[in-house]
């Protein structure tokens, strides 16, 4: 008879991700059962979710979404980041991605009511302008 493994769930934290530039996130549902699109129309989830990020995109800040789209079972976000120690804005937000991604997880589970999103994403950083022109072609938003 084998012997069953047990395995525990690992979450790296490694990366802050607090370099200027491009990212790319992918944030999956916490189960099949919570659908953010359906049959091109969002759900209440959905509609949650997008109230949040058009917040968001009018907040002065040191992290910009610049585009997002909903599919049935994960958001994914095209953000800039830019953390500028420097500037003296005391009303921009300084945020790592890591800490934008967490505040943002916070506000939608808030609006919608209950627990939408695992607790990993998907962080891309997006490595130059080559990738970054072949993203937004990909997304009809390129030149």
């Amino acid at each position: 008879m084998k012997k069953q493994r047990n395995f525990k769930s690992v979450v790296i934290t490694s990366k802050n991700y607090n370099s200027d530039g491009y990212y790319l996130i992918r944030v999956p549902v916490t189960s099949l059962n919570t659908a953010l699109q359906s049959e091109n129309r969002l759900t209440e989830d959905g509609m949650a979710v997008k109230e949040i990020l058009m917040e968001t995109e009018n907040r002065k800040g040191k992290i910009s979404v610049l585009y997002y789209i909903f599919m049935p079972h994960y958001v994914e976000l095209l953000i800039y980041a830019k953390h500028d120690r420097t500037v003296k804005d005391k009303n921009a937000l300084n945020l790592t991605v890591c800490s934008f991604m967490e505040i943002f997880k916070r506000l939608t589970e808030k609006k919608a009511g209950k627990k939408l999103w695992q607790e990993v994403y998907h962080c891309h950083r997006i490595k130059g302008g080559r990738e970054l022109n072949r993203l937004l072609s990909t997304l009809g938003k390129g030149n």
